[in-house]
């Protein structure tokens, strides 16, 4: 019998705090859409395993990264 996976417990330790990622496909928000290779540093992660932080300049906004939903990359 499989054990069920806790992906929050999963992402947290792929994606701690201070993680920066790059974008590989482009966020089309209507509010804060965000480019392919915008770059955003990790403060946690949510139960909706949504990631929180700060966009790196030269872009802004508070929208989050949907993790099994965005597309991106680890870059440090």
């Amino acid at each position: 019998m499989a054990l069920p996976i806790d992906k929050k417990a999963y992402y947290s330790m792929r994606y701690p705090h201070g993680t920066v990622v790059e974008l590989t496909a482009p966020i089309e928000d209507t509010y804060s859409p965000k480019p392919v290779g915008a770059r955003f540093r990790v403060d946690f992660i949510d139960d909706m395993l949504q990631l929180h932080g700060k966009w790196l300049p030269p872009e802004s906004g508070s929208i989050a990264i949907a993790i099994e939903y965005d597309k991106f990359k680890i870059v440090e």
